[in-house]
Parts: structure tokens; sequence; C-alpha cells
């Protein structure tokens, strides 16, 4: 457990920082949080304080009563860590900001600051943040000194380009201030990465499409094949080709599942066209999927590096496929199905070991990922399909997990993102 103090705000009197701890000597220390250091004088007491006038406690963003985890450093006492959200966008606290909640709560349960900032929050001459906290039923905003760490959560692609992102990310590397999630990642990047190392046995073929003999090509090989945007997400805009003994099947969701069937290549290319327009796409091998209940299914997994940085797996969940659909995501009729529940009634005495290959497979593919995207990442969340055959198929990463469903892996996700954020901010094993 981590130690913890309280914050003790006085509206009067001496705008010296007092720091009472159990165990410790009368003497003078530096305090610091963030950005902010100050002398702080540091006397023996049975309950661990820090007694701030409200000028410091502004300057540091902390409120009366609020409790925050600390730890001795040589002549130096460090509180927090603070850690800072990253978003992006127009209006208050633009973004996820359920997610922010949660992740907010879990750092104050553990006594780290966090707030949410946006790009134009920062003040990089006086090294400080307007940051958001939620409080009372609303965002409020405080001043806040720069964090120890950032967790980048920029809800889209084109803000992380963006110019203003950018100049974050470069001035919080000059700081060497350390974020992580660095950037979304590109679903034929990823094949690429992956296709000379130890997981390319795990990967189905894919290519990016520049014309139509790239479809023709690998229908012609496999039969069956995914035709997939190489940036969206949640099973946006997928197509999938089936070629049948008097033509081809085309199936996709609008709304609703939709079919399309014809009896030439030729009448196939001007349909395609229509749902693919200018966007990048790629084609992938169908892989025949094992199916419960009827249904195929894969596993959708949290990859996460812990208190020591290292990557293990968090946690992993079974999305069914809906009826008559060609992915297994539950906004297009999927439904969720327990790992523990699925795999042993589908696989029976293979059931450990599929279980294990699929563990496996995640932790090789999340390093050489983050090896190869030159960024740091703290989290993954993947898809990978188990054939009939019990063998696992690397389909998708994601460097910005949306919500998991499962409360279980809810909750240890936060633990672990919390474990790591202090492990980036050098807070020692036992420390903070």
């Amino acid at each position: 457990m981590p130690k913890l103090l309280t914050v003790r705000v006085s509206f009067a009197g001496t705008s010296k920082i007092n720091l009472h701890l159990p165990g410790c000597k009368n003497e003078s220390v530096s305090l610091s949080m963030g950005s902010f250091n100050a002398l702080a004088q540091m006397q023996p007491a049975d309950t661990a304080e820090l007694v701030l006038h409200r000028t410091a406690a502004r300057q540091m963003g902390l409120r009366d009563k609020e409790k925050i985890a600390y730890y001795r450093q040589g002549k130096t006492v460090k509180t927090g860590p603070v850690v800072g959200i990253l978003t992006a966008g127009q209006g208050v606290v633009p973004g996820n900001r359920e997610m922010f909640r949660f992740v907010q709560r879990a750092c104050q349960q553990a006594g780290l600051v966090a707030y949410v900032f946006t790009p134009a929050d920062v003040d990089w001459t006086r090294n400080v943040v307007r940051g958001y906290q939620y409080r009372q039923g609303r965002w409020q905003s405080r001043r806040f000194p720069l964090p120890d760490v950032v967790y980048n959560r920029v809800p889209n692609r084109q803000l992380e380009r963006g110019s203003a992102v950018r100049l974050v990310k470069q001035r919080l590397r000059s700081r060497g201030i350390p974020y992580y999630n660095s950037h979304y990642l590109n679903k034929y990047d990823l094949y690429r990465i992956l296709r000379d190392t130890e997981v390319e046995p795990h990967l189905p073929w894919t290519r990016s499409v520049s014309k139509t003999s790239d479809i023709a090509g690998a229908l012609r090989r496999f039969g069956s094949v995914y035709l997939k945007p190489k940036h969206a997400f949640a099973g946006k805009g997928i197509l999938r080709v089936d070629l049948r003994p008097s033509g081809w099947t085309l199936r996709y969701r609008m709304g609703r599942n939709r079919e399309v069937n014809g009896s030439t290549l030729a009448a196939l290319w001007p349909v395609l066209h229509r749902h693919m327009g200018g966007k990048g796409y790629v084609v992938q091998q169908a892989i025949p999927l094992a199916r419960y209940q009827g249904r195929a299914f894969d596993v959708r997994l949290l990859a996460q590096k812990n208190e020591a940085g290292y990557w293990q797996v968090t946690g992993m969940g079974i999305r069914v496929a809906g009826k008559g659909s060609i992915t297994t995501h539950v906004p297009n009729g999927g439904f969720i199905a327990s790992a523990d529940k699925v795999i042993p009634e589908v696989f029976g005495s293979q059931a450990a070991e599929v279980r294990e290959n699929v563990v496996r497979l995640a932790l090789m593919v999340a390093p050489i990922v983050e090896k190869s995207s030159r960024g740091l990442f703290g989290e993954m969340s993947m898809d990978i399909g188990i054939d009939r055959q019990g063998w696992p198929w690397f389909f998708e990463a994601n460097a910005k997990p949306m919500r998991f469903d499962e409360s279980g892996i809810r909750r240890r996700g936060l633990a672990t993102l919390v474990a790591y954020a202090k492990y980036l901010a050098g807070v020692p094993e036992g420390g903070g």
C-alpha cells in the first residue's frame, strides 16, 4: 500500500510549507510534485500531513483534505506522481470523458494527482497547466504543475497528426517527461512490421489495395477475403467477398447486415468502388475461425506494461459474431462471452494449450510493435482469432484501447495503468 498524507490548506499565517511525517526528524527538505519544487520544513508527527498556505496549494492544484502519496528520496520528499491525460479537440474536455473519469478516480484512489489537459492548456514559459478534474458531478479547472508522466488519449488520428499535438510531444521530450501510447497504429503498417518476425506464422496473408488486380488475385488464391480500412476501428467499413460456383457474394454492414451477389468479377469492381471510395484499404485472407454456438468468434485481449515495465496480458474476453454478421464486433450484432467458458467448451483437452498460445502471441506482438514504432506504449488491445485447429491468428492491435465491457478486465486494467504510470515517473517499488 502507498504511504498517503493529508493536505491541510491554511488561509492565514505564514507561507512556509510544513511536512508532518511519522518517524522523521526536524529538518528542511525539498518538496516536489510534478514540475513544482519548494523548500519545506519536515517535523515528526503521528499522522502524515502536508500543511500549505492557500497560495502554495493553488500552485500545486491541491485541495484541503485531499490525500496524496509520498516517498522520500534523499533530501527530497516527492508527492504524487502527477499524471497528465492528454486529449485534443474542441470544447471543454474533448474526447472520451467517461474513460477520463475512470482513470482519474483510479489515480486518486492510489494517491496520484491526475488531470485532463489539451495542448492549448499548457503554459510552457511558466511550466504550468490548466488541468481539468471531475468533481462534484462536473469538470472543474485548476492550475497544476507540469506532470511527471503523460497518458496520451488524443481521440483520433487527424488530431494526433496536428501541429498542436506534435508540439506538445516535442516539448515533453525536451523536458524529459515520458508520454505513452505515443500514436495510433495502421493495419498495414502492423502487418509489415510483423511479417519478418517470429509472429509471421500467425499473420493472415495481407496486402495493401492499390488496384483491382490485388483483390482479384487474393480471391483466386483464397476464395474468401476481407477488405478492411487501414485506419478504421470497431469493424467500421469492413467488407467480405466470397467466391461461389455461380459468381461472388459481397457482405457488409450498413445499419444492418447486407448482401450483394454477382456473376462476374467485372461486376464486382463498381460495387466495391462505391464502398471503398478513395480510402486506404487492405485485402486480407479470411481465416476459417472456430465456432461457438454455431457462430465464429475471436479473442479480444488487453496487453499492458506492469509496475516493472514488462508486458503482461491483463485479461481476455470472447466476441461472438452476430447472426449473419461478417465481424464479431458487438455494435454489429455480436455478443460477449467468457474465455473461461468458451475455450474449454470448444477445444476440450486442448483448451489450456490454446489459451497459452494466445497469450504467448500477444506477448510476442506488443514489444515488436513498440520497438518498430519508435514510441512508448503502455497498453494495446488486440483481436486474435483462433482457427478450427486451435491455431491463433493476429488480426489487429489498437494503441488507444476502447473500454472493455468485462468489469474484471476494466478493474485490473486501471490498476495496471496506475502501476505503470508510477514506474515511468520513477517511483521506487514500495514507494508512493
